[in-house]
């Protein structure tokens, strides 16, 4: 029952140790979250797992995470954009800076 949690921890463990360029980081950390999504109770025993390990393996994994959520923020935001939904809205649902989502404003724009 909880492989998945372990597997994931151990993965992103390897991931931190590799050092790789940013954009390999993100494919495959991307990767593991995509084929790992874990519930409630799977998400706590990988917290739990994640916090056995040391304070730097900790740190690195953590980045990780984050780069994840902040990814999932912009996607959202990006949506919202599309939608027409202002740019003091989408701060407020998504956290994001008004800054940060006027520079995605910008890149839609450039896009379309």
């Amino acid at each position: 029952m909880f492989q998945r949690p372990q597997v994931k921890a151990e993965c992103l463990q390897l991931l931190a140790t590799l050092k790789l360029d940013p954009a390999r980081m993100q494919l495959i950390s991307g990767f593991v979250d995509t084929y790992l999504r874990l519930d409630t109770t799977e998400e706590q025993v990988f917290q739990a797992a994640i916090d056995t390990m040391g304070l730097t393996e900790r740190e690195e994994i953590m980045e990780i995470v984050t780069s994840w959520e902040q990814k999932a923020l912009e996607k959202v935001a990006v949506n919202l954009l599309r939608e027409g939904m202002a740019v003091e809205a989408i701060t407020r649902v998504t956290g994001l800076t008004v800054e940060q989502v006027q520079q995605l404003q910008a890149q839609l724009s450039r896009e379309n």
